[in-house]
């Protein structure tokens, strides 16, 4: 019969801990039900589709944030939040956090959801 080393019990007994540990520290979405919101963003400066990722993965790592579609051919983004946990400046300081210049916020809807 072989016997287990107690280091190895201990090293795996950390490497899970480690694991689990560091799940939790992602930023989750909390899920969100009520009235989102759709708005439409004018941008300048958007050139290519790695344009449009980086303004989708920023806006999109906000909370409250539902759905991010930019597109660079038509200069703009539509977003769906959720205005009770973001609200339109902190979209804009998403944005122009990457260097792209925010021209026009147009509302388009509010569309009920129970996420």
């Amino acid at each position: 019969m072989r016997k287990t080393h107690p280091y190895s019990v201990m090293l795996i007994f950390t490497l899970i801990m480690l694991t689990v540990s560091c799940g939790g520290n992602k930023k989750e979405k909390s899920p969100e039900t009520g009235i989102a919101s759709v708005i439409e963003v004018k941008i300048e400066g958007m050139t290519c589709t790695g344009c449009e990722q980086t303004i989708q993965r920023n806006v999109g790592k906000l909370e409250g944030i539902k759905s991010v579609t930019a597109t660079f051919t038509d200069g703009r983004a539509v977003i769906e939040y959720y205005p009770g946990s973001v609200d339109t400046l902190r979209i804009k300081d998403a944005i122009t956090g990457t260097g792209y210049k925010v021209i026009k916020f147009s509302n388009i809807q509010s569309v009920e959801t129970s996420n």
